[in-house]
């Protein structure tokens, strides 16, 4: 019963309230004359349709948009970027750059130029490359729900992430200028690496070219003594050489001291697999030693039955295989 009296009281001071007071007592008797019994009218009614006493709160559910319609966005296409001039002119400095979809915050006037601050930089940049309004408010919304869909937690946290794990915001000057020098060392660095691969190549080429000019040489040199005789202890091309002295007069020909037998050859020159060899190449076995000559075959000086000749390289075990250029 208070609370009613108390709510009824509260309808006659609106209702009063609404009065039109001319300064004429009488009039102001008579309008006041025309208030309506309160206790005719279903009050309950009046003021449960009252803003007053109901007004309207947002549910606990109810999503409250956040307004990003007063920043801007960098609209340039991937891999470009959009400078901050220090003035609004294409002629001043640039302070920094926004890459695509960079945020700003817009502190002035949008016309030919909107001046902007984003991260450490502020100055201005070329309207027609900033979305504003509708188009930022948008925007907004796509980078934040592409982050909350690419972040690697649990569904219900990635109501929590915002503009700030978002949003990117501009590059200084320095900073960029610093990057870009960094790519052009590495750029340097990559051209050198590659020239000095090159290089090598070709060199190792030549080099291979030129030691397979000579074991050629040596090949066509050696081979030129096939069908003369095998003579134990020789050394003559001509009339008689075992294995060890007909591969040391032929490289004596071409100016190279070897050992005497074809143990000690095992250590001259330096060794090579078999699957590299080229003609030219010393391939030694046990108590024997030839010249390879290529596509499986030695030059050497076999035995007294055969002589000089020409056999399978690999009809005995190798021990290894020495290349003396």
């Amino acid at each position: 019963m208070h609370s009613k009296s108390i709510r009824q009281g509260v309808l006659l001071l609106a209702l009063a309230g609404a009065c039109v007071f001319t300064g004429n007592t009488s009039k102001a008797a008579e309008a006041q004359n025309q208030i309506p019994d309160v206790t005719e009218v279903k009050m309950e009614s009046i003021l449960d349709k009252s803003s007053l006493m109901n007004p309207k709160v947002p549910s606990d559910t109810e999503e409250v948009k956040k307004d990003y319609s007063e920043m801007g966005f960098a609209n340039v296409d991937e891999g470009s970027y959009l400078f901050i001039r220090t003035e609004a002119s294409k002629d001043s400095e640039w302070a920094g750059i926004l890459y695509k979809d960079a945020a700003a915050e817009i502190i002035g006037p949008v016309g030919e130029w909107t001046q902007i601050r984003s991260g450490e930089v502020s100055g201005y940049v070329k309207s027609e490359y900033l979305l504003t309004g509708d188009a930022a408010q948008a925007k907004a919304e796509e980078l934040i729900e592409k982050t909350k869909q690419a972040a690697p937690v649990k569904e219900e946290n990635k109501e929590q992430i915002d503009e700030k794990m978002a949003f990117e915001y501009a590059v200084t000057r320095a900073e960029e200028e610093a990057r870009r020098a960094g790519e052009e060392a590495a750029r340097k660095a990559e051209e050198e690496a590659k020239a000095k691969a090159e290089a090598q190549a070709k060199a190792e080429a030549n080099a291979k070219a030129e030691v397979s000019g000579r074991g050629q040489a040596v090949v066509d040199y050696a081979t030129q003594f096939v069908g003369n005789p095998y003579v134990w202890g020789g050394t003559s091309l001509t009339n008689g050489a075992d294995c060890s002295g007909f591969v040391q007069s032929v490289y004596a020909h071409f100016g190279i001291s070897m050992p005497r037998t074809s143990t000690s050859m095992r250590s001259a020159g330096v060794e090579v697999s078999y699957e590299n060899a080229q003609p030219g190449d010393v391939i030694c076995y046990p108590g024997h030693v030839g010249i390879y000559i290529g596509n499986g075959q030695i030059v050497n000086a076999i035995d007294e039955a055969h002589g000089i000749g020409i056999s399978s390289a690999t009809g005995q075990n190798i021990i290894t295989v020495r290349r003396m250029f």
